[in-house]
């Protein structure tokens, strides 16, 4: 299987945010500009948080299972959504979500988060 989320490299004009989860959904890597746009710093986030606090909590049952269904089955989720900052402010961004695999193994998924 290939692994999908290390092929895509985006631009440094479309790149603002990197996000790396594993299967349950716990922030793993925290980087490229995650902390300008979400204003938590890694320290806070790293294995400790759910990729779900990024999203607008009335539609994480429906976003999340959605998104993630479409970036399993097509490899690649995109979609302009309402993202959530630390202080609860909101801000329109086109999230990219892919699985993440090693050795073959689905473990986690990775999110580019673009400005609109």
């Amino acid at each position: 299987m290939v692994n999908m989320a290390l092929e895509y490299q985006p631009s440094k004009e479309e790149l603002a945010s990197v996000i790396v989860c594993d299967m349950e959904g716990i922030v793993q890597t925290y980087a490229a500009g995650a902390s300008d746009f979400f204003q938590w710093r890694a320290e806070e986030v790293v294995g400790k948080m759910s990729v779900a606090a990024f999203h607008e909590p009335d539609k994480v049952a429906t976003l999340v299972p959605r998104l993630l269904k479409t970036a399993v089955e097509t490899g690649k989720f995109e979609e302009k959504v309402t993202l959530v900052r630390k202080d609860g402010s909101r801000f329109q961004g086109i999230l990219t979500v892919r699985p993440k695999f090693k050795d073959g193994t689905q473990v986690g998924f990775m999110g580019f988060t673009r400005r609109v």
